[in-house]
């Protein structure tokens, strides 16, 4: 895990997770998207030196508030549907599909 730099300067906050990529299929057989189940957040997901060094959560990272601080995060990725679809991701995600399960980055 590292720190991405992003074209402002700005230092952001990483979030990894790996998991496996499903398929929607319509009724005739074929498949209408592809998406992954976002997990419970947790701080053995993040690069917790980045997040004690970022300008809005550096002082949150060590808290008690900081695992409501990821459930916000894995609720604006999932926007109440059943995962982050892989057709409308969000600029802040990135998915590496090559390997059996996804590996997913999420800037924040």
């Amino acid at each position: 895990m590292s720190n991405v730099i992003t074209s402002e300067g700005k230092t952001m906050a990483t979030i990894e997770f790996k998991a496996k990529v499903k398929h929607v299929h319509n009724f005739d057989g074929t498949v209408a998207y592809e998406y992954i189940q976002v997990p419970e957040l947790t701080r053995r997901h993040c690069d917790m030196n980045a997040f004690r060094q970022h300008p809005k959560f550096g002082g949150l990272a060590n808290s008690d508030l900081f695992a409501g601080i990821l459930s916000r995060v894995r609720s604006g990725l999932v926007n109440g549907g059943l995962g982050l679809r892989l057709d409308r991701l969000p600029d802040n995600v990135t998915v590496n599909t090559s390997g059996f399960l996804a590996l997913v980055q999420v800037a924040v």
